[in-house]
């Protein structure tokens, strides 16, 4: 685990300095506090035909702590050097399949830096689909003059892009659109770029000379829809995001891409519940034994819900040893938002070594440091929760396991169930369905958004869209009526975009013509990799830690995505095959639960605490909000949400968050 970063000029107007260089280094320098390393192949006069790269690494050393795996790395004879951030955690048989395919190959190391490269030596962009981990990369190739920019399945590891043309204007290569199964889709055009920078994290590519920092607006009301920004977009015009499993490679003839690994294509045919629950058993145990690859301590972060737990006990088994696995946790002094004695009873059923940490929260010092290092802004509070864990788990071990991704392959969260009932509805006469549609809905009181009787003023109000529309309206921070207001522009520029409800129809013109399937499939795709990946990399990687996602093992990944709608969900809810495959190793109560996820009382402190540095900091002169959107709107928000008229916490924690890395950002 580490930060990359690095430029390749084709243009001597864009000639390569050291010093940017050095800042595009300092600038992710917390991900990689075990080493730094630089490299740039020459400084003569630049051409397409003798271009620049400049490559530097920041190194947080797991496997193979020998300085000699220390990056940018070089095949030492054949002009290819790499900068790589995640792990490989099946280096070791790969190694052998090399030693077979190219017995040439002069080895240097026992690490998986070097396996990543003596692979992409073998097999070039072929290799990716062989590789089992969390990757991103950046591989120069001296001899060919040609750069190959690729990143895991899942989008666990961060890789970002800009570039420029040869009169200075940002370089629009590759321009999104929804492709047809689902995913955003990124077309090719021949011509190469003057230059082109990419880098772990977003903040790093500001460093470079010619970065164009305008805003995108588009995806300015994506953020404001979702809470982030989607990918292939960043909050910059001139800059994008490679997205999971996607690769691209340039050199002065051109450039192009692909992608090399479908989340939502099936692995296999199904047979009985009892089959396919052992299967699932058998899959998350090896997805954890293979990500067990190390040589420093690990651990697992342990909250006691389904996920998390299951996690654990796969641990335990792999390791053969419950005081082998350390498990940490933390809890806050509100008991309604404190989920430390949940874990304690799971982590006192499984055995294992646990360290619980309660945490007095200081959002008002923390929250400006997090909105920097995401480089764009990032509504997801559970954020600041997954910072402190991060932090205190980093005290003890280098590497922690989580949960992420459990809901999104075996059918967690509530807003899949609410998709099936809403279904259920607009199949009832139409004179019953709009009796609860219009009467029952407008009778029901819906102040509080966590309100369960809100919850259902909510999902009446929506039965009765499309399913596209109806699952985007549950993900929704601002919905249409309120954002076009609050930005002040023309319905016409935002509804140039629409992520999920795009990905939706796609999907479903494409043959998931369950809603609930089609739902897992879009979050496979946006919310999963955009948010929570996104969330866990940049909140633990701001502390040196390494956090593996077992659920995203591509094995477990493709298991998933076959698994027919009744296999999602049963009597005790949702995560059915989860239950049964795990029901002998844990404590019931793991089950019973209903789903808390990982939060923090937001609306409270956006009422105190928080209060005057939200008003200031949205209702100041030189604002964000005040230069590019209507403030007026936003007061509105927040008088209603401080006088307790309504609880828009979700939306004001939002423009806070894009209020902070504005400033961070300027």
């Amino acid at each position: 685990m580490c930060g990359l970063a690095g430029i390749v000029a084709w243009d001597d107007r864009f000639r390569i300095e050291r010093a940017t260089l050095d800042a595009m280094s300092a600038r992710i320098a917390h991900r990689g506090p075990d080493g730094e390393g630089v490299y740039l192949n020459h400084t003569d006069f630049v051409t397409p035909f003798k271009p620049q790269c400049g490559m530097v690494h920041r190194r947080l050393a797991i496997i193979d702590l020998d300085e000699r795996s220390l990056q940018p790395f070089d095949d030492g004879y054949m002009g290819k050097w790499l900068v790589y951030n995640g792990e490989l955690y099946n280096y070791r048989p790969l190694r052998e399949q090399i030693r077979v395919a190219n017995p040439s190959f002069r080895w240097r190391t026992e690490g998986d830096t070097e396996v990543v490269l003596a692979a992409f030596e073998t097999w070039g962009v072929d290799a990716l689909p062989r590789f089992n981990g969390m990757l991103a990369m950046a591989v120069w190739d001296q001899l060919q003059q040609r750069l190959t920019l690729a990143r895991d399945r899942m989008g666990q590891k961060p890789l970002y892009w800009a570039a420029v043309d040869a009169a200075g204007r940002p370089w629009q290569g590759f321009v999104a659109h929804a492709g047809t199964e689902g995913e955003v889709e990124i077309s090719r055009n021949a011509e190469c770029p003057a230059a082109i920078a990419f880098a772990s994290e977003l903040g790093a590519l500001r460093a470079v000379p010619w970065f164009d920092p305008a805003i995108n607006y588009v995806a300015l009301a994506e953020y404001l829809r979702w809470g982030y920004v989607p990918t292939p977009m960043t909050i910059y015009p001139c800059a994008g995001k490679i997205p999971p499993a996607g690769w691209m490679t340039l050199n002065f003839r051109g450039c192009d891409r692909d992608r090399y690994f479908d989340a939502n294509a099936a692995s296999q045919a199904f047979g009985s519940v009892d089959d396919a629950a052992r299967r699932t058993r058998e899959l998350v145990v090896q997805a954890v034994t293979r990500q067990l690859v190390a040589d420093v301590p690990l651990g697992c972060f342990l909250s006691g819900g389904i996920d998390s737990s299951i996690v654990a006990a796969a641990m335990r088994e792999a390791m053969g040893s419950a005081d082998r696995v350390r498990t940490f946790t933390i809890g806050f002094d509100d008991p309604r938002y404190d989920e430390s004695p949940f874990a304690a009873e799971v982590a006192r059923h499984l055995g294992t070594r646990h360290e619980s940490h309660t945490v007095k929260p200081r959002a008002i010092e923390d929250l400006p440091r997090l909105a920097a290092v995401y480089g764009e802004p990032f509504g997801d509070s559970s954020a600041l929760p997954t910072h402190y864990l991060s932090m205190e788990t980093r005290r003890d071990v280098k590497v922690a396991l989580s949960g992420d991704g459990g809901d999104e392959l075996f059918g967690g969260y509530d807003r899949y169930r609410a998709l099936k009932i809403t279904e259920r509805i607009n199949r009832l006469p139409a004179v019953i369905r709009d009796l609860l549609v219009a009467r029952v809905w407008q009778a029901l009181p819906g102040r509080h958004p966590k309100n369960r009787v809100a919850r259902l003023k909510r999902l009446l109000k929506s039965a009765t869209l499309p399913p596209p529309r109806r699952y985007a309206s549950y993900m929704r921070l601002f919905d249409e009526p309120t954002l076009q207001p609050l930005m002040g522009v023309s319905g016409e520029l935002i509804e140039t975009a629409d992520t999920i409800a795009i990905a939706f129809e796609r999907l479903t013109h494409a043959g998931r013509h369950d809603p609930v399937l089609a739902a897992l499939a879009v979050d496979r795709l946006t919310y999963l990799p955009d948010d929570l990946l996104t969330k866990v990399d940049r909140a633990s990687m701001l502390h040196g830690l390494e956090v593996r996602s077992p659920f995203m093992d591509e094995e477990l990944v493709s298991f998933a995505a076959g698994l027919p709608g009744e296999m999602l969900s049963g009597k005790s809810g949702g995560k059915r095959l989860l239950r049964e495959a795990f029901a002998g190793d844990l404590p019931a109560s793991v089950f019973d639960r209903p789903k808390t996820g990982f939060a923090l009382p937001i609306g409270d402190w956006l009422r105190g605490e928080l209060k005057p540095m939200l008003h200031d900091l949205l209702f100041s002169t030189d604002s964000f909000l005040s230069q590019n959107m209507v403030p007026a709107q936003a007061r509105k928000l927040f008088d209603a949400h401080a006088s307790g008229r309504r609880d828009h916490s979700q939306r004001l924690y939002a423009l806070l968050m894009l209020e902070l890395w504005w400033k961070s950002a300027r």
